[in-house]
């Protein structure tokens, strides 16, 4: 089984490069659907264009970061240091609530060839054709298009937001949703908005 998760920049190119083999995160749902032996394909943040491939060799499961840390790392500081760094993403209450879990993994590939058949940001293909081995294709909408690609595009945002329900997954959804109040010229409901802000 395959298992689709999002990466920061600097996380996603620590595995790529091969010096970072576990991925710490709440021990939530969707994590708890993972199992040895499959795959997880990380998509790097903001534009989720650059993905990998790994391989699960290996879960580790706590109620803590600092217990599981623990388990693994043997050095005080570095403890520390990492438990300390996960609250910047996580809170106790959501420690607390759901666990933590440790995947430890093994890149398999860096280089896909992936079909999307899905919006992209703009200057996204020229960023691809710059890196050495790939080539992007891509066509323009019309805008009858470019309004359904979008309104699918709320619907995928708004999963992940509730998923996740993280500020970067809400800034994505308000992202598409102003791209179409723009696109249709909404501006009533902009006003309407307003107005009930003041009441």
């Amino acid at each position: 089984m395959i298992h689709k998760m999002k990466l920061k920049e600097t996380p996603f190119e620590r595995i790529k490069n091969g010096t970072k083999t576990i991925e710490f995160r709440l021990y939530d749902e969707k994590r708890k659907k993972v199992k040895i032996g499959d795959k997880i394909e990380f998509s790097k943040l903001p534009d989720l264009h650059e993905k990998i491939l790994v391989e699960v060799l290996d879960i580790y499961k706590d109620e803590s970061f600092e217990n599981l840390f623990k388990k693994i790392y043997n050095d005080k500081e570095e403890i520390e240091r990492k438990t300390k760094s996960m609250y910047q993403f996580y809170s106790r209450k959501q420690e607390n609530e759901y666990g933590v879990v440790g995947i430890k993994i093994a890149l398999l590939s860096d280089s896909f060839r992936y079909t999307y058949n899905k919006l992209v940001r703009d200057k996204i293909p020229e960023e691809i054709d710059s890196e050495i081995g790939r080539k992007c294709k891509y066509r323009i909408l019309d805008d009858e298009e470019y309004l359904k690609e979008l309104n699918r595009k709320v619907i995928e945002e708004a999963n992940d937001f509730i998923e996740e329900n993280s500020i970067e997954e809400l800034g994505d959804l308000m992202e598409v949703i102003n791209v179409i109040i723009k696109l249709k010229d909404y501006k009533n409901v902009i006003k309407i908005s307003k107005t009930l802000a003041k009441v």
